[in-house]
């Protein structure tokens, strides 16, 4: 069962969750409730066998501006121990976790924009469909911040030297240059073609079958952390649990 939330907007379409970013009037910025309610979603959807697929996209036009600076401003406030701030960046990484976990295909939408955490958090979706015109920018070095806990992903999405480049001087870009990075797979003129593409994709995938979908991520991700005899052994005893259950017959 999906837990309630308060700082997202979830949609049941079949097999089909979209996730909403839920405050267009902060431009879908993430604060720690806003990633406690998602980490939450998340790690919930690997029991719910019966959704197959899982968007995230932001209401108002925009995907994420990233960090909620009300929240950061709470710590020069006073009364937040440099434990809590370690705790707080800390818990987007288990946020990040859970995503890489999704057996679902995730997809991720983005029109607007897609700043820093909101970006790098797009880093770890299966498919990213986005509109030419969204505007895109990993800010944090602009705040005083280093972008911690995306760093790594963002080079793995676009590789060390672009990465190197965008996280060190904040460059802005836009829709059509996320695609020739890497950071988005399908590039649209606007939100219609946004909601056509993703249908599009999702009837794609709707052609495999969902537990050899779940594990072919799973030997995507144990590619980046095994190697030789020991990735050969993983992904062969993936293919035999297929081949012998219920799917493949």
């Amino acid at each position: 069962m999906l837990p309630d939330v308060q700082q997202l907007l979830l949609e049941r379409a079949g097999d089909t969750l979209t996730i909403w970013f839920n405050r267009p009037e902060v431009r879908n910025a993430l604060s720690q409730e806003v990633a406690d309610d998602l980490a939450a979603v998340l790690e919930a959807l690997p029991a719910e066998s019966s959704i197959r697929f899982v968007i995230l996209r932001g209401k108002g036009g925009v995907f994420c501006a990233g960090g909620d600076l009300k929240m950061f401003k709470t710590v020069f406030q006073g009364g937040t121990s440099r434990d809590d701030i370690v705790r707080f960046n800390a818990d987007f990484g288990r946020l990040m976790k859970a995503v890489q976990a999704l057996p679902q295909v995730f997809v991720v939408l983005i029109e607007g924009a897609a700043m820093a955490g909101g970006l790098g958090l797009s880093c770890l979706a299966d498919v990213v469909v986005t509109t030419a015109d969204a505007k895109y920018s990993l800010t944090e070095v602009t705040l005083g911040l280093p972008p911690a806990q995306i760093t790594p992903v963002v080079m793995k999405r676009i590789g060390t030297s672009e990465a190197r480049r965008l996280l060190l001087t904040a460059a802005r870009f836009d829709g059509r240059e996320a695609g020739r990075l890497g950071f988005a797979h399908i590039v649209v003129e606007d939100a219609a073609q946004l909601e056509e593409r993703a249908a599009e994709i999702l009837a794609q995938a709707r052609r495999g079958a969902p537990g050899a979908i779940a594990r072919t991520k799973e030997i995507i991700d144990a590619a980046a952390s095994l190697d030789g005899e020991e990735l050969v052994q993983f992904a062969a005893e993936r293919f035999a649990d297929c081949m012998l259950g219920d799917e493949a017959r």
